[in-house]
């Protein structure tokens, strides 16, 4: 075990070498060799390099929630979320976000903020996720859903999303439970600015 010595701060490991693991459309894995600050050896240390994600809070002009429904297999469970997906070679967050909310729910909405970009597990994991939220979203689109996706969508009053958000179920993604609460601190600083805002703090 290494002593502690506070003399020692944070910074980035030395990869001495890398090489491949399984790598296809979805994901690539790596195992890198690394020198931390301490001059430990971690080898291997395993490295998912995932395309970047993006979920979006889309409010109806009715002040509710799109929300979806759909199996998860890593769960092996039917689970609520936010509308969402993954940012394709060439395309910018805002770009995906708005064509899978289409995609998934044909909703379409004309206003869209940005609210953060997170990264979901820096410790394993090359990617980031952007949340977004869309005022004013109408299903005035048409849905294309991906192989292997069947997904129900509803509208929800915001109030009962967030608590099944707090409860983890069944809305269980953390990163759409985190979309929704800063979706809300978003509400909470800018309503007076927008008052289509006010239902995220019902």
């Amino acid at each position: 075990m290494a002593t502690d010595d506070p003399a020692i701060k944070p910074s980035p490991w030395r990869v001495e070498s890398s090489r491949p693991g399984h790598s296809d459309q979805f994901l690539s894995h790596r195992m890198d060799r690394c020198i931390t600050e301490r001059g430990q050896v971690l080898d291997p240390y395993h490295v998912l390099d995932l395309k970047d994600w993006c979920h979006v809070v889309a409010l109806t002009p009715d002040g509710r929630l799109v929300i979806i429904e759909e199996y998860r297999h890593g769960s092996r469970r039917v689970e609520r979320g936010l509308p969402g997906g993954t940012v394709d070679p060439g395309e910018d967050a805002l770009t995906a976000m708005r064509r899978e909310l289409t995609e998934e729910t044909a909703y379409v909405a004309p206003d869209w903020i940005t609210i953060s970009t997170v990264r979901p597990n820096p410790a394993l994991q090359s990617n980031r996720v952007t949340n977004f939220l869309a005022l004013d979203a109408v299903p005035s689109g048409e849905r294309s859903l991906d192989l292997g996706e069947t997904i129900d969508v509803f509208t929800m009053a915001p109030a009962e999303a967030f608590a099944q958000a707090m409860a983890g179920d069944p809305i269980g993604h953390a990163m759409h439970v985190m979309g929704l609460l800063v979706a809300r601190e978003y509400a909470r600083t800018h309503l007076a600015e927008d008052p289509r805002l006010a239902p995220l703090l019902g």
